[in-house]
């Protein structure tokens, strides 16, 4: 059964539309060969620290938003979160991260992504996170987040930068400039449409600064290759802009189970945690500090969707990426 669930790249009103562990934690590598059933953006345009810095001022940074969308707008107050899992969570199941979050490893490689929708030029956010790979230079997030067009369309998001631990406008481990992007043919071939899906994950690759390579500054998520059925415990982590502003890191403790998509495949589903916008393409972690899914969108109740990171999405994006040497 098909979920016509929002992504969580939007801000909807009843009004309209609103605006642990080492350094890197262990994990397998996948075969780096294939790159079947991948979509691969343009190269990013290479912008140095100092464009960067100057483009991206803290009052860019602020104003930022989620993504608008025209689908049909639904309630604008979420039903609370039932059972709420996480300690000192509030009624939607979220609570803030302690600070610093460079001091636990997974609020650590996790971060804010920033970018310029080319169809407006307007700036916008979304969450993600610092995964091992090869080349020690890739960040996860959710596909709505770097490709903009619709079917076949293909208008991928520019001036994207990911910042890792960020903290009301403080960038403890720098400000790090996207390369390239890859999202499931599956994906490019519905395009962003407004809706969840369970293909809705990516890959960036992120330029290194000099010798440094994010991972290997940051750190790096393991991940689980096809992961399905009920996984119960894991750890939401994001930046929802939504009702909590976007200035703290936020987390979710939840159980998940198995929801049908769109493609055949399925979403991690829960009731423990109500995502919002900006949380989109945050990870959820599970106990071993692997990266199980990215948050893909919610039904505005206590429903959140979470994209998995299945063999026949994630390992091709994750392969492609690996392949480019990053």
């Amino acid at each position: 059964m098909g979920i016509r669930a929002l992504r969580l790249k939007t801000f909807l009103a009843v009004a309209g539309l609103v605006a642990g562990g080492a350094l890197v934690a262990s994990a397998p590598i996948a075969n780096a060969a294939s790159t079947d059933g991948v979509v691969q953006s343009p190269q990013v345009d290479r912008q140095t620290q100092g464009q960067t810095e100057k483009f991206w001022t803290p009052e860019r940074l602020r104003s930022a938003r989620p993504v608008a969308q025209d689908v049909p707008k639904v309630a604008a107050q979420p039903q609370a979160a039932n059972p709420v899992l996480t300690p000192g969570g509030d009624q939607f199941g979220n609570a803030q991260v302690a600070r610093p979050y460079t001091s636990d490893f997974k609020s650590r490689v996790t971060g804010k992504v920033f970018f310029v929708n080319p169809r407006d030029n307007l700036t916008y956010v979304c969450s993600g996170s610092v995964i091992n790979s090869t080349g020690k230079s890739v960040v996860a997030t959710a596909a709505h987040c770097v490709f903009q067009g619709g079917a076949g369309q293909a208008i991928w998001s520019s001036n994207f930068i990911f910042i890792p631990s960020y903290d009301n406008n403080s960038r403890p481990l720098g400000t790090w400039n996207a390369a390239q992007f890859w999202i499931p043919t599956t994906y490019f071939n519905h395009g962003n449409d407004g809706f969840t899906h369970e293909d809705d994950v990516a890959t960036v690759a992120i330029a290194a600064q000099g010798a440094n390579k994010i991972t290997n500054v940051v750190g790096g998520l393991g991940w689980v290759s096809n992961n399905s059925g009920t996984i119960n415990g894991w750890d939401t982590h994001g930046y929802p802009q939504e009702m909590y502003g976007g200035q703290n890191q936020l987390h979710c403790i939840g159980n998940g189970r198995d929801a049908g998509g769109f493609n055949g495949d399925t979403y991690l589903f829960t009731n423990n945690c109500v995502a919002f916008g900006g949380h989109s393409g945050g990870p959820v972690i599970n106990g071993s500090n692997q990266l199980l899914a990215v948050t893909s969108g919610s039904d505005r109740s206590t429903n959140s969707f979470y994209a998995r990171t299945a063999s026949n999405t994630w390992i091709p994006v994750l392969n492609a990426a690996q392949a480019a040497g990053f």
